[in-house]
């Protein structure tokens, strides 16, 4: 009984090797979101043209005499 439902039993064992699994997929996407980001502020620290579009999109800024268009999607 114990070498199947103990502290060290299979059933343990196997939700162990599960959530082991579980924490390396996580690991793996959270990677892929580094690299993402890093690319983005390479661009942002070379390209001033990286800096602007950020700028025209996350604060809706653009230079003077330009037109910002804002397009709202709704559900039909």
């Amino acid at each position: 009984m114990m070498a199947i439902f103990g502290d060290h039993g299979l059933v343990r064992r196997h939700d162990l090797r599960q959530e082991r699994i579980d924490i390396e997929h996580r690991v793996e996407d959270l990677r892929k979101r580094n690299t993402e980001l890093r690319r983005e502020l390479r661009v942002l620290e070379t390209q001033p043209l990286g800096i602007r579009r950020v700028a025209a999109q996350e604060l809706l800024m653009a230079p003077p005499e330009s037109t910002i268009y804002r397009f709202e999607l709704h559900d039909q």
